[in-house]
């Protein structure tokens, strides 16, 4: 290891402690190699009821994220990664893959939509990316935090994202990923549903039909509940009406 390399890596970490005394939270950035060589493609979108998200470059993906504080006070996400390293293995020379990646965490930024630097923290993860073939990268998944509840959102309000993921390889070599960006809109109430139905004719305006305090016997079906609840899905108030004021009545607190 160069001297090059322990200078910027001491830089990293002068950069970032002077981060974290700014904004009273402490950050562990990981070891930057090579920004083009891991990247972050996108946040993909999980659907019930399997809730399982695929290492796919054609899978569906969000171009913003949107978060109720009415129901959850934590936004995560699935990350597409990418492996642009190039393959090293060879079965004839019998020489292992060192270009595998295995992913430890990400360090993240929010900010306000006018760019003011609001939070910073790290987060432990974990993934595998394969090199690619050809001229095509491979690609994992790792789920991270993107707001964590500490940071408190406020409704009507939209915070960016600006994440890195770092790991290392079977090599031995500490990667680092370059920023992605994502943003997130904040709400509160927006991602409950009123259908008709679960209007109680019992009372007077629309009033919910409540479930069990736990959610069971509400009348939706397991398929229909979001992965996350509280963030880019709608959830039926039949649902959370017995234990959520949000979700008795359109526009509740």
């Amino acid at each position: 290891m160069g001297r090059g390399y322990l200078m910027r890596l001491l830089r990293k970490h002068v950069l970032a402690a002077g981060f974290a005394a700014a904004t009273g939270v402490v950050s562990a950035p990981g070891c930057a190699e090579n920004e083009s060589s891991l990247f972050v493609r996108a946040v993909l979108v999980v659907e019930p009821p399997e809730c399982v998200v695929k290492s796919d470059a054609g899978a569906a993906f969000l171009l913003q994220g949107l978060m109720d504080v009415g129901l959850t006070d934590v936004y995560s996400a699935a990350l597409l990664v990418g492996n642009q390293l190039v393959r090293r293995g060879s079965r004839d020379q019998l020489r292992t893959e060192t270009s595998r990646i295995s992913l430890r965490g990400a360090e993240v930024h929010l900010a306000s939509a006018e760019g003011a630097q609001l939070f910073a923290f790290s987060v432990d993860g974990s993934g595998f990316v394969d090199p690619g073939s050809s001229d095509e990268p491979g690609y994992g998944v790792m789920t991270t935090t993107l707001i964590p509840p500490e940071f408190s959102a406020r409704a009507g309000t939209t915070i960016t994202a600006r994440v890195r993921v770092y790991g290392r390889t079977l090599g031995g070599t500490e990667i680092e990923s370059g920023d992605f960006w994502f943003p997130i809109y904040i709400c509160r109430g927006c991602l409950v549903s009123f259908p008709l139905d679960a209007d109680d004719p019992a009372q007077d305006g629309y009033q919910c039909i409540a479930g069990a305090a736990d959610g069971a016997e509400s009348g939706v079906s397991e398929d229909d509940i979001p992965c996350h609840i509280g963030q880019d899905a709608y959830v039926d108030c039949r649902w959370c009406a017995a234990w959520n004021p949000v979700c008795r009545t359109p526009g509740g607190t």
